[in-house]
C-alpha cells in the first residue's frame, strides 16, 4: 500500500473513486475541485494499491476568521475508502498524512464536519453549532429593493464581497473569501438562491437560502456595518426574509438559521444541529489564550464581543 499525494494526471481517477464511494454525483466533486481557486493536488492524500486509489482524504486550503483576524485552516473533506478496503486503518493513516501536509504548509488550524471517533483520536475536537427556528410570514416591504444577486456584475460582486468581509470578521469559523474567483465560481455555484437588499443604490445586506417544502434554510447572511450597529441586523433579517418568502409565492415558511445572527438565541426554538470539529496544528501561532477549543471558537475578546451565547458560525455555502 502506497500513501502519497495525488499526481495531477490522476485527477479523473480520483473523481472516479469519490463518485464510487459517495452518492453525491461526479459533478459535485468536480465543481469542488475546479471552482476552488486554492486547489492543490498536494492536498489530496491517497492510498494506492496496485495502481488503484482505494482511500483518500482531501485538505481544502482556506483561511478563517478567528477573533477578527484571518488564520490558515485546512478543511478535511472527502474522507472515503472503498468498502472492500475498510477496517484496515487506511483513513487513519491518511489523516496522519494530512496533518503532516498541513504542518509542512504552516496551516495553523484544521476543521471538518463530523463527530466520529477516528477524528477525535487524531486531535480534532467537537464545537457545536446552534440554529434558531421560527416561522416568518410573507411581506413585501418597501424600505429595500430585494432582488436576486447578480454574479455577472463584477462591481456588484465586489460590493457583496466587501460586506461579507466586514460582517464575517465578527464571528469565528467563517471562511475568508479574498479571491474574487471564489465568489464568481464557488459561491455562485453553491448559492442558487442568493438575494441582496438595496437602498439608494447601496447594497446593505445579502442572504442565501434553500427551500425544502415548508422550510427555508439560511445558508448565509450578512449586513452592512450601519445596519448591524442598530440591532445586530435583527429587524433587517426579518424584513429581508419576509420579502424573499413573498417572492417565492409562499404565505409563510419556517426559517432555520444560525442562532448567533439576528438575535437568534431569543427565537422560540434553539437546536444544536451538527458540529464542526477543530484541531490546532500550531498553538503558538494563535495570539489569544484559550482554555479549550470550544472556548476559542465560541467566544470573542471583549473588544469584539457582541453579547451572544456563541460567536461560532460556519456557512453552508463554504461546505466541503
Amino acid at each position: 500500500m502506497e500513501f502519497r499525494a495525488l499526481y495531477p494526471d490522476e485527477l479523473e481517477m480520483w473523481l472516479d473513486h469519490v463518485t464510487h464511494v459517495f452518492s453525491g454525483g461526479r459533478r459535485y466533486f468536480s465543481n469542488h475541485w475546479h471552482n476552488d481557486p486554492w486547489r492543490d493536488p498536494e492536498g489530496i492524500r491517497i492510498a494506492v494499491d496496485n495502481g488503484k486509489i482505494v482511500s483518500t482524504v482531501r485538505v481544502f486550503i482556506r483561511k478563517m476568521f478567528l477573533h477578527g483576524e484571518p488564520v490558515t485552516v485546512g478543511g478535511i473533506g472527502e474522507v472515503s475508502t472503498r468498502s472492500e478496503y475498510r477496517r484496515r486503518g487506511l483513513a487513519t493513516q491518511l489523516l496522519k498524512d494530512a496533518i503532516g501536509f498541513m504542518k509542512s504548509r504552516n496551516i495553523v488550524t484544521s476543521s471538518l464536519h463530523g463527530s466520529q471517533r477516528i477524528y477525535s483520536v487524531e486531535g480534532w475536537e467537537k464545537v457545536p453549532r446552534y440554529y434558531a427556528k421560527q416561522p416568518m410570514t410573507a411581506r413585501k416591504q418597501v424600505a429595500w429593493d430585494v432582488r436576486p444577486a447578480n454574479f455577472d456584475d463584477h462591481a456588484e460582486v465586489e460590493r457583496i464581497a466587501a460586506l461579507y468581509d466586514a460582517y464575517a470578521r465578527k464571528f469565528n469559523g467563517a471562511f475568508v473569501r479574498d479571491d474574487m474567483a471564489y465568489w464568481t465560481e464557488w459561491v455562485r455555484t453553491e448559492s442558487p438562491s442568493a438575494w441582496v437588499a438595496e437602498r439608494d443604490g447601496n447594497i446593505e445586506g445579502y442572504v442565501s437560502v434553500v427551500r425544502r417544502e415548508e422550510r427555508l434554510n439560511v445558508e448565509e447572511f450578512f449586513v452592512s456595518d450601519p445596519v448591524f450597529a442598530e440591532d445586530r441586523g435583527q429587524q433587517f433579517f426579518g424584513d429581508l426574509l419576509s420579502n424573499v418568502i413573498a417572492q417565492m409565492d409562499a404565505e409563510s415558511l419556517e426559517v432555520i438559521y444560525p442562532a448567533p445572527i439576528a438575535d437568534g438565541f431569543n427565537a422560540p426554538t434553539i437546536d444544536e444541529h451538527g458540529s464542526t470539529m477543530y484541531r490546532i496544528n500550531q498553538p503558538d501561532a494563535l495570539s489569544n489564550p484559550y482554555d479549550s477549543i470550544p472556548d476559542l471558537l465560541h467566544n470573542q475578546p471583549q473588544s469584539l464581543s457582541q453579547g451572544v451565547k456563541s460567536h461560532h458560525i460556519f456557512w453552508y455555502t463554504d461546505g466541503y
